[in-house]
């Protein structure tokens, strides 16, 4: 429900992290959103790097995409127990 309130178009897109369960990028296509990817760090237990994030943010908003949700998955598990849509100004 909270994807279908946030998505207006394919101009707008939700950070969501990599890896994650397919279901969340499915989502994002269903409603007709982009997805922008923010890769999650292996080596120090999945830890999301703001660095990746910024670089990501920029990336998407060079294509024209207003990034309107940042989706946080805890445990770091990528079928994690806890998601967060934290919108995006």
């Amino acid at each position: 429900m909270i994807l279908q309130l946030l998505i207006r178009s394919e101009k707008d897109g939700s950070l969501c992290p990599i890896p994650q369960y397919p279901l969340y990028s499915a989502s994002i296509a269903l409603h007709g959103g982009s997805l922008v990817p923010y890769f999650l760090d292996e080596e120090t237990g999945w830890a999301l790097e703001v660095d990746e994030l910024k670089k990501q943010l920029e990336e998407a908003r060079s294509k024209g995409i207003s990034v309107r949700a940042l989706v946080v998955i805890n445990p770091g598990n990528p079928t994690g127990q806890v998601i967060i849509y934290l919108f995006v100004t």
